[in-house]
């Protein structure tokens, strides 16, 4: 058991660091969790530059052992359980950090044996954002589940940045639903993968031609745009939103984004990962109410994910980091959308950088091994650059292997 407790702190400059915290005591719906693995996302540390949401331990998804259990708790010590931290709530309850306190509510749940441990850590936040947009929002149907829904499923979906946590997360929940056909943007080098996840045709974002190859597919398919769906949510002049906002659509097409948007010729929904609680956030989003309703879907949702895990979806290049800088930068290259179709999960205890020791694993093989002698430090020589930097343009990460639905 861990006696210490290290965690990633973004403080109110937003700025990320190391600190020591207490050990917290659960109260009668708590418990007291040793954190194994925890899942990085944007949100830990674009949540702090874009909503304040700062001066607190960081991190949301994460894996453990029940440690101690309050009262009412609805789980016993010693469970293995995962899930997501409820926006808002205080640095007791974040994810990266090597003990934390978990509430008995629906962002928790007990590991199947489905899905593995670091897996699990990486899973509900972008499955659950993707639900929310696709069938609460956009109310896609989804029979296996007894989703009725109201829009048709013989529709387009666009989902801008495919190769996102969120976005690949959409594209295999659209396939499970239906959908087609489903268009997504990524770079180049991503479309087979993308592809082999669902979708149905993919563009590059960055070719000039991009908006208007989508919509000579539309024209030749048949099938008006239903559903846009923005899960990277860029700014600029060249914007991701800009560009979904160029194309024809359904008279009744649905906007949602992953990120508040203020079109200029469209309205567009914001997704969330939690449907359960009220949110109180900055203008221009305010107050949003709890709808338990829309909360079920989500759990349902991913229940289900967890169940068919490497069958029906998974999350794609999915790698574990060990050591506290190595956890440090990655927070830092997710936040500032520096990592493209790779899902880094950070394995606990936090521990100090060892120069010989592997920072960056999947279960099968081996990357950014660094053995740079007494100075300890995290930069490689190869042109000053980082060495995750360096992974992620390799690309050598292996894929885990899952059954095809």
């Amino acid at each position: 058991m861990t006696t210490s407790n290290k965690a990633i702190y973004i403080d109110a400059n937003n700025v990320l660091s190391v600190r020591d915290m207490p050990t917290y005591r659960p109260g009668k719906n708590q418990a007291l969790l040793q954190v194994h693995y925890s899942g990085i996302n944007p949100a830990d540390l674009k949540h702090g530059t874009e909503f304040g949401m700062n001066d607190s331990v960081s991190g949301y998804e994460f894996n453990g052992t029940i440690l101690e259990a309050g009262s009412d708790f609805p789980y016993n010590e010693g469970d293995d359980v995962y899930g997501t931290k409820m926006m808002g709530l205080g640095s007791e309850f974040s994810a990266h950090q090597d003990l934390m306190l978990v509430e008995g509510n629906s962002l928790l749940a007990k590991r199947p044996s489905t899905l593995p441990s670091a897996d699990s850590a990486t899973m509900s936040l972008v499955v659950r954002t993707a639900a929310d947009a696709l069938f609460n929002i956009m109310q896609i149907p989804f029979e296996t589940l007894g989703f009725p829904g109201k829009g048709p499923t013989q529709r387009a979906i666009l989902i801008w940045g495919g190769a996102s946590g969120v976005g690949s997360a959409a594209i295999q929940l659209a396939r499970a639903a239906g959908l087609d056909p489903i268009i997504t943007t990524a770079s180049r080098s991503h479309h087979k993968a993308l592809m082999s996840l669902g979708a149905t045709h993919c563009f590059d974002y960055s070719d000039s031609n991009a908006i208007a190859d989508i919509q000579a597919v539309l024209n030749a398919t048949h099938q008006p745009l239903q559903y846009i769906f923005d899960t990277v949510c860029t700014e600029g002049e060249l914007s991701s939103w800009k560009h979904c906002e160029a194309l024809e659509t359904a008279p009744t097409a649905c906007y949602v984004g992953s990120l508040p948007v203020e079109g200029l010729k469209c309205k567009w929904e914001w997704c969330v990962a939690a449907r359960g609680w009220e949110l109180h956030l900055p203008p221009p989003i305010g107050f949003r109410p709890a709808d338990h309703e829309q909360e079920a879907r989500l759990v349902k949702v991913t229940d289900w994910a967890a169940r068919e895990y490497g069958v029906a979806i998974h999350v794609p290049n999915m790698s574990v980091i060990e050591g506290v800088h190595a956890a440090l930068e990655a927070v830092q290259m997710s936040g500032k959308g520096q990592v493209r179709f790779k899902k880094f999960v950070i394995k606990h205890p936090l521990i100090a950088y060892n120069p010989r020791r592997t920072l960056v694993h999947t279960p099968s093989y081996t990357v950014g091994m660094l053995v740079l002698g007494v100075a300890q430090v995290l930069i490689a020589t190869q042109g000053g650059h980082s060495w995750l930097e360096l992974a992620l343009k390799r690309d050598t990460v292996t894929r885990k292997q899952y059954r095809k639905p």
